[in-house]
């Protein structure tokens, strides 16, 4: 994969961490487990850790439906 991690955060339980990651135009969360599985860089246990609420909201691109449902934003 080419996405490249930024930063993790801490799940309920010891199981449910997630990594936000870059993956050129899109950026999304995913569980530790798909992200190790995947391959994706820095490695997960490098990744600085975000509490959360101080993480920053995914930027999402604007698609075909989302005038119509008021969903997505313009990615900067």
């Amino acid at each position: 994969m080419n996405g490249t991690g930024q930063y993790r955060t801490r799940g309920l339980d010891d199981d449910s961490h997630t990594a936000f990651v870059n993956d050129h135009s899109i950026s999304f969360d995913i569980g530790e487990r798909l992200y190790r599985w995947r391959g994706y860089t820095p490695d997960f246990d490098l990744l600085p850790w975000v509490e959360l609420g101080e993480a920053r909201p995914a930027r999402q691109r604007v698609g075909i439906n989302s005038a119509r449902t008021g969903y997505g934003s313009i990615a900067a």
